[in-house]
């Protein structure tokens, strides 16, 4: 069952971790769209050959179909995935049958809770007239009204700044109301509140401590990382080395390293920790240690997909790149 939509959608926004001056506009595909479906390696992938995309069998890099699109999305897992030809989008199963013909102008992703199979096959170039398609049952859907959202419970302690314009921490109630101090203002500033612990400057360094005003990381480090999602973590320079824990119930070392990363935790590749920046070149840094066997141009947020030069890999869950398009 199918039905046409009618709603002002909002276009695919790029949101890169690098800074590198990569024309993303010359690659056929999109490049938001393809971090969005590269986030696991199927045994069937699609691999530029010549001037289109063919999926191939990779355990034997042979073809499976003599059909081929202008561009070709990975499954994922996933029943169905989204190809274009003619200039036309449609989807198709993994065994090649096409399951909505390619009559569409456009088509956008949704990236909301429980809705991440959804893909709005458009009439138009702006998405204002689309149908759902839900990637994993491979079949077009009517969506419902809401969704779950995730409960995540509110940290009780915050941080207020005192007439001496140092920094301290009051406690909520369960009700989140009537502030009680617990830490008086003695901070140069506070840069998170996760767990109990409170990430803090004093005296000019960086340390941790917990609802108690208890040390947890003396005031020793000069530089920090917060991570943006969940697992909470943080990185601290000491001198020239990284240290980078987690804010779980106790304190955690990850790993040292000398590199300064971003997205950490993040990295979606087995054992990923971070995203880091080498000779103007970005790598992937992992939990014991260890780095990608090489440096890239371009490395997507959740490192699942590079750009090196006019090549274009795909990571997926695992450390083994497989080279998706070349030029």
């Amino acid at each position: 069952m199918r039905q046409i939509i009618t709603i002002l959608f909002l276009t695919f926004s790029i949101t890169l971790f690098s800074q590198a001056k990569i024309e993303f506009d010359k690659f056929p595909f999109n490049i938001e769209a393809l971090k969005d479906l590269s986030y696991k390696k199927d045994s069937i992938m699609p691999k530029f050959i010549g001037d289109k995309f063919y999926y191939i069998n990779i355990n034997t890099n042979k073809k499976i179909s003599e059909v081929g699109f202008q561009v070709a999305y990975p499954f994922v897992g996933r029943k169905s995935t989204i190809i274009k030809m003619e200039d036309n989008f449609g989807v198709i199963d993994i065994n090649g049958n096409v399951l909505a013909k390619p009559t569409y102008k456009s088509f956008q992703l949704w990236r909301t809770p429980m809705r991440e199979n959804f893909a709005a096959l458009c009439r138009t170039n702006n998405c204002s007239s689309f149908e759902v398609f839900d990637l994993a049952k491979g079949d077009f859907v009517i969506p419902d009204n809401g969704c779950a959202i995730p409960y995540f419970e509110r940290e009780r302690l915050i941080s207020f700044k005192s007439k001496n314009k140092k920094y301290g921490v009051n406690q909520l109630d369960e009700n989140y109301q009537n502030p009680k101090t617990v830490i008086k203002p003695v901070f140069d500033s506070i840069y998170d509140i996760r767990r109990n612990f409170i990430t803090a400057k004093k005296n000019g360094k960086i340390g941790v401590v917990d609802g108690n005003n208890k040390t947890i990381l003396p005031f020793t480090y000069g530089k920090i990382i917060l991570s943006n999602e969940r697992p909470n973590l943080i990185g601290l320079k000491n001198n020239s080395i990284w240290e980078y824990y987690n804010l779980f119930d106790k304190l955690g070392l990850v790993l040292k390293s000398k590199y300064e990363c971003k997205n950490i935790g993040e990295i979606i590749i087995d054992d990923g920790f971070g995203i880091y920046k080498v000779n103007d070149k970005y790598n992937i840094l992992f939990n014991d240690g260890t780095s990608l066997n090489q440096n890239y141009d371009w490395i997507s947020d959740k490192g699942t997909i590079a750009i090196d030069s006019d090549k274009v890999y795909i990571f997926g869950n695992e450390k083994v790149p497989f080279l998706y398009y070349e030029k």
